[in-house]
């Protein structure tokens, strides 16, 4: 997310006392903080790339050798795709790590001198010694996740960031462009009045406060508190003073109609708050928050 330092910036302010803060969560399509639910953000089809440099160094020794001398009879048109895909350092999914992980049953003729045969040479296209191992250690990492997100869906959870501390946010509306943005001050006040308020049934589709949303209602929430150990779930950053939360889906139509089908994605949150500008403070001000949205990506 590109921040363009000739739009101003305002902080919403909500203070304990006053009426500012959220009156209801909507599900949408394209979240504003555009973080969507984790339980949906982690499919079988994210990709990967944190295998060890000694795979991509195999990968490479199998193509060297390869182009030198030929692939003659070995191997198949995936198994070549592969070694150049590890030897770019290229994302791969979960299916390409299983299959890397099944080449285990090749082992046997891994340690063959290059030239005899196939073994040794379809053996360092799939990563070697290090890739093949790291595929077994990374497929039973993915299904530990997916497990946990897998028993999520049967019990009907959607669970992400609801918002994100000192994130500026695109807006464009009468005032013209502006980003806005939430401090861990006015998140936390926002949070507790949210509760005070008796919100966490208060939800909506896109905004649009003519479809309530009946049977979709809050079951967990928490402020991220790195000091206090209370940080996002795995495959999550998010900045601290940020608010995290979890909702039930009984309504059966915007479960299987909405949700199943990912036309909803995320949540976004709504309200009455009172603004202020602050990007005519010090410039480091908006160097600071940009610093946090690369962070974010990072």
């Amino acid at each position: 997310m590109a921040i363009d330092k000739r739009i101003p910036i305002y902080r919403f302010v909500v203070g304990e006392d006053d009426e500012a803060g959220v009156t209801a969560v909507a599900l949408v399509d394209n979240p504003a903080i555009e973080m969507n639910w984790q339980a949906f953000n982690m499919q079988f089809e994210e990709t990967y790339n944190d295998y060890p440099q000694a795979a991509s160094e195999n990968a490479q020794a199998a193509l060297n050798y390869a182009e030198k001398n030929g692939w003659g009879d070995c191997g198949t048109d995936v198994g070549k795709q592969r070694a150049n895909q590890l030897a770019k350092g290229e994302n791969i999914s979960r299916e390409t790590i299983a299959r890397m992980a099944a080449f285990e049953r090749h082992r046997q003729n891994s340690q063959k001198e290059l030239g005899d045969g196939c073994g040794r040479l379809m053996w360092l296209a799939w990563g070697g010694d290090e890739g093949i191992e790291w595929a077994q250690r990374k497929l039973k990492q993915i299904d530990q996740k997916m497990s946990k997100f897998s028993s999520n869906k049967e019990k009907k959870i959607i669970s992400g960031a609801l918002m994100v501390a000192d994130l500026p946010i695109y807006r464009k509306d009468e005032q013209g462009e502006y980003y806005g943005l939430f401090t861990a001050e006015d998140i936390y006040n926002i949070r507790n009045k949210f509760f005070k308020n008796n919100n966490t049934k208060s939800v909506n589709e896109m905004h649009d406060p003519n479809k309530m949303i009946e049977g979709v209602y809050m079951i967990e929430s928490f402020i991220i508190d790195s000091k206090r150990g209370i940080n996002a779930p795995d495959g999550l950053k998010l900045t601290d003073g940020s608010w995290f939360g979890s909702y039930k889906v009984d309504n059966e139509d915007i479960w299987n109609d909405f949700i199943k089908t990912g036309e909803f994605k995320g949540f976004s949150v709504e309200g009455v708050f009172k603004t202020t500008k602050i990007d005519s403070k010090p410039l480091s001000i908006i160097e600071q928050a940009i610093d946090i949205i690369k962070q974010i990506e990072d």
